[in-house]
């Protein structure tokens, strides 16, 4: 397995914490995706038409989506993990669809555009450098609906960060979260017995976002989630995964 992903990526941390705890092993290949833009480069839009992490490839199959992949980490994984019990299947989608539903790229960078006034003119025009890009390779590109698709999103994305009150957007975005908290059951010691599931890996990963953003007010309410959360972080996979609890910009410089 070769899983491509980036560092600092929240749904690349998905991907790396899942295959990981599943006990699989695979190439971990980095992404630069700030300065490098690799994400955007001929070589790997052959492997990922959509430009995003991470992406991984096992044998003659790809998988694209971070969603795929914690799937095929729970098949795996099977009686390793609670996900092979038929009788939680409904619950965990439910979990799952409110997890993806959290738009986290709109609370994370909103946060860091509040908090850091200079961002709220360098985030809107880098997207609008890579708008230029884009655009200006779409008669030629190969992939011209996956092109386009990019185009909308990153329109989309320069209009949310640029009009209307920031703060009220990114308190809206972060009722999503209260949301999925509040499904959560009562770890017992994970969140559906015994054994671990992608619920777990879905919750450890949101709640390390949270805490790298500084919005960890919301996990306080929740004692029980919170005090999982620290005996969690102890985990060889959590560890190995390379999960930013902090913001380390100096690896994003570096690039590593």
């Amino acid at each position: 397995m070769q899983l491509y992903s980036a560092s600092s990526s929240y749904y690349s941390m998905i991907a790396r914490l899942a295959l990981l705890e599943a006990g699989l092993q695979f190439e971990d290949k980095r992404l630069d995706i700030h300065f490098k833009k690799e994400q955007l480069t001929h070589w790997y839009r052959a492997l990922n038409p959509k430009m995003t992490v991470p992406t991984l490839i096992d044998k003659d199959n790809v998988y694209t989506d971070s969603r795929d992949i914690l799937h095929l980490a729970a098949d795996r994984a099977n009686m390793n993990w609670q996900d092979c019990e038929p009788s939680i299947h409904g619950a965990l989608k439910s979990l799952e669809d409110q997890f993806y539903a959290i738009q986290i790229e709109k609370i994370t960078f909103s946060k860091a555009m509040l908090s850091i006034p200079p961002l709220r003119f360098l985030f809107p025009r880098l997207l609008k450098n890579i708008l230029i890009k884009l655009n200006m390779e779409l008669a030629t590109a190969p992939d011209k609906n996956a092109v386009t698709e990019k185009i909308k999103l990153n329109q989309a994305r320069i209009a949310f960060f640029t009009e209307g009150n920031l703060k009220d957007k990114l308190n809206n975005e972060l009722q999503s979260v209260a949301v999925f908290l509040k499904q959560l059951p009562k770890p017992s010691p994970m969140f559906f017995g015994d054994k671990l599931s992608s619920a777990d890996i879905l919750t450890a990963v949101l709640l390390t976002r949270l805490n790298m953003i500084g919005e960890t007010d919301f996990v306080k309410d929740y004692n029980e989630i919170d005090l999982w959360f620290k005996e969690f972080q102890s985990r060889p996979g959590f560890l190995k995964a390379d999960m930013w609890l902090k913001f380390q910009p100096l690896r994003i410089l570096l690039r590593t």
